[in-house]
């Protein structure tokens, strides 16, 4: 697939994206489900951010210690 092509379905995408959570708020958009979207979006954010947290850590642990690992190394030489 061409990379134009990839291109417009992401910005199509992303579009969709950004109305499902804008549309509530401009009256533009039934609820779903009974639950809003934007009251879905902050349930999910919650939840994840603990888990955002979690990794971010263990990627930045990981880095400076493959860090510390190569700068022993270099040492050593």
């Amino acid at each position: 697939m061409h990379s134009a092509v990839k291109l417009v379905i992401g910005l199509l995408v992303f579009i969709g994206g950004v109305y499902w959570y804008a549309g509530p708020l401009l009256g533009q958009f039934p609820t779903i489900f009974g639950i809003r979207p934007t009251r879905a979006f902050m349930d999910v954010f919650v939840g994840l951010f603990g888990l955002v947290l979690i990794f971010t850590g263990l990627i930045v642990a990981w880095i400076e210690y493959e860090d510390l690992k190569w700068e022993k190394k270099e040492k050593r030489k």
